[in-house]
């Protein structure tokens, strides 16, 4: 139990250091133009203008951001499309990111798909097998909580893979933003970077934690 407690521990604290503080500023900055047309801007600019711009209700489909790109699709939340955030446009943009790593690097996109589902799914059936047993088996209630918090901790390193391939997607969708000059005001650019990059980090937590963090 402690060894899963430190693990979760040390996961929330670098969603709080990473992402947390930097979407919050991201959310209450606004831009002129809105992330769909900066969408279709930055696929058409890299040659990918058949690529079609799905709209999705948020965290319907696809385990909350596990299927969100395809060989002819990237999809984003209805939300996003005409939203004038820098949170929005940071969103849009590591979509952008992970479609292009999908061209580049497919393994790692499959891996991120395993990693977000077994996130949502592995703790959750855990906890149901847990329940079962304290009902009908009598197992003591600290090893029902042993078990389950070890499975959120399995979740949270297994997040660390997906983690990862966000974190090179928004490598390549802030050189994207850059070298491209997508946005008219270098200001804009400024504003949207580091939302880019802090969203990379926000799916540290497990889906189960992720609502509740």
């Amino acid at each position: 139990m402690i060894t899963s407690l430190l693990c979760l521990l040390t996961a929330i604290i670098l969603r709080k250091l990473n992402a947390d503080r930097g979407i919050k500023k991201a959310e209450k900055e606004k831009l002129v133009g809105v992330a769909g047309k900066m969408t279709r801007k930055m696929l058409d600019v890299m040659g990918h203008d058949q690529v079609d711009v799905q709209e999705v209700k948020q965290n319907s489909r696809g385990w909350a951001g596990a299927d969100v790109v395809g060989e002819t699709y990237l999809r984003l939340p209805k939300e996003t499309i005409d939203n004038h955030s820098a949170y929005a446009h940071g969103l849009a943009a590591l979509r952008v990111g992970l479609y292009l790593l999908s061209l580049r690097d497919p393994q790692a996109i499959a891996r991120r798909r395993w990693a977000i589902r077994f996130g949502h799914v592995f703790p959750i059936f855990t906890t149901l097998v847990v329940v079962f047993a304290l009902a009908v088996a009598k197992m003591p209630f600290v090893w029902g909580l042993g078990v389950v918090m070890a499975s959120l901790a399995a979740a949270t390193v297994v997040q660390i893979v997906a983690v990862q391939t966000d974190k090179q997607a928004a490598e390549l969708a802030c050189v994207v933003l850059e070298k491209k000059r997508i946005f008219p005001r270098v200001s804009e650019e400024e504003s949207v970077i580091p939302a880019v990059k802090a969203l990379a980090w926000r799916g540290v937590l497990p889906g189960v934690l992720d609502r509740w963090v």
